[in-house]
């Protein structure tokens, strides 16, 4: 009996001992398997790039440009900094976006995308809304307040030239016609000029040379004064061969001035 105790100790101490050499041989060995399969994955990675930027499947077979309105093709290809036969995956798209957009503030945004062998440049053009003086020459400022050079139809357009002393007058003329344009219809397309009266109140020219002093900018007001200012410059027209102005400026007091061309009488409209 002692005998077998004593063999079947050894055989436990045996089996235990064998067990953690074979735990710390995992816990070895796992970590050696990591890293060479790390380093395989690392050198094929950096093979199979190599072989992409060499490749000639990899090349610009093709630029396209689309989205072109008044902006010629001609004048974005000259401004890549790549082109047909350089290869796809070496061309800076991101330093070309910011580099055109630079240069050609008439674009609001540019997007420059990889395709299967070629380029796509997405151009997304500015539309002017109202004209500025900029240098002694009108250009197009959008919502945005960005002025851009006017391009192709773009000096045709009826939209208001805003007059202001200052990039801060001319700033907020622009706010007002943001809020102004989806109450007033087409009624926008007869106004030459907007700017800021003697008392800095909102002045239009017409293009048919009638002043409106608008008064205040306040937008609750807005679309409620825009509906009777509308009726009472319809009624001024039908009744005047022409108008030399209309004054807004006391509509919140009750009343509107309608002042016929070569008359010394201010018509008083209640409003």
């Amino acid at each position: 009996m002692v005998k077998r105790r004593k063999n079947s100790y050894r055989r436990r101490v045996s089996a235990s001992g064998s067990g953690k050499k074979r735990k710390i041989g995992r816990f070895f060995l796992y970590p050696v398997l990591a890293a060479v399969s790390l380093l395989a994955v690392f050198y094929g990675g950096q093979k199979l790039i190599d072989y992409a930027y060499a490749a000639d499947r990899i090349s610009i077979k093709d630029i396209e440009i689309i989205g072109c309105k008044n902006v010629a093709k001609s004048e974005i290809r000259e401004l890549l900094p790549f082109k047909a036969g350089d290869n796809l995956l070496k061309v800076d798209l991101s330093g070309a976006e910011k580099e055109i957009k630079k240069v050609k503030p008439e674009l609001k945004d540019i997007s420059i995308n990889r395709r299967w062998q070629k380029v796509r440049v997405k151009l997304y053009e500015r539309t002017p809304e109202a004209f500025v003086e900029l240098n002694s020459e009108i250009w197009g400022v959008d919502f945005e307040d960005k002025p851009f050079p006017l391009r192709g139809f773009m000096s045709g357009m009826k939209i208001p030239k805003i007059i202001g002393k200052t990039d801060k007058e001319k700033s907020d003329i622009l706010s007002f016609i943001e809020l102004f344009k989806p109450i007033s219809e087409d009624f926008l397309d007869n106004i030459a000029e907007i700017k800021y009266g003697s008392y800095g109140d909102i002045v239009f020219v017409t293009r048919d040379g009638i002043i409106i002093y608008w008064g205040d900018t306040r937008k609750d007001h807005m679309e409620r004064k825009f509906d009777k200012f509308r009726k009472i410059y319809v009624d001024a027209l039908s009744k005047h061969k022409k108008v030399d102005f209309i004054d807004m400026s006391f509509y919140e007091h009750g009343r509107a001035i309608v002042k016929p061309y070569n008359s010394s009488e201010e018509l008083g409209v209640k409003s």
